[in-house]
């Protein structure tokens, strides 16, 4: 008899090299939108958050076990932004802090606006591809990972 806690099943796995790119957000910039043009203007197929600090004035979130959003208005630090980035969609944890130091997260939704900066660190993987697709054993679509096909000079 194995123990359920001791499994590992890994659903997608690829290595792949990849390229470190920067930017930064101004006032009032949409930080999903940022995110999203900076994959376009990239070509990436598959991205990842790296690191990012900053402030947002306006955040929208979806907390665990939510159907809807919770907002949040007021000056808040960004601690912490992770997740990954697809041509069509993201998954992207934010963690903040108010002026009391009392911290919030979860899943970061369109409509959270910079305060002031996002200085960001995006790894934008060369050799892989990002897809979600439905996961049975969750109910969700969860990232899918694909080798990228080289063609020539270039990889599709």
């Amino acid at each position: 008899m194995t123990d359920s806690a001791s499994r590992t099943d890994i659903a997608h796995y690829a290595p792949s090299r990849g390229l470190f790119a920067a930017m930064r957000l101004a006032p009032g910039s949409d930080l999903i939108a940022g995110l999203r043009q900076a994959q376009r203007e990239s070509g990436a197929q598959a991205m990842a958050v790296v690191a990012c600090v900053g402030s947002l004035d306006r955040v929208q979130l979806l907390h665990a076990d939510q159907t809807g959003p919770t907002p949040y208005r007021g000056r808040y630090e960004i601690t912490s932004l992770s997740g990954t980035i697809d041509p069509q969609r993201q998954h992207l944890h934010l963690s903040m802090a108010d002026g009391e130091g009392r911290c919030y997260g979860c899943h970061l939704l369109p409509g959270t606006t910079i305060y002031t900066t996002a200085e960001i660190t995006l790894l934008l993987l060369t050799d892989i591809r990002f897809a979600r697709e439905p996961c049975p054993q969750s109910g969700f679509d969860e990232l899918a990972i694909y080798k990228r096909m080289p063609m020539g000079d270039f990889t599709v």
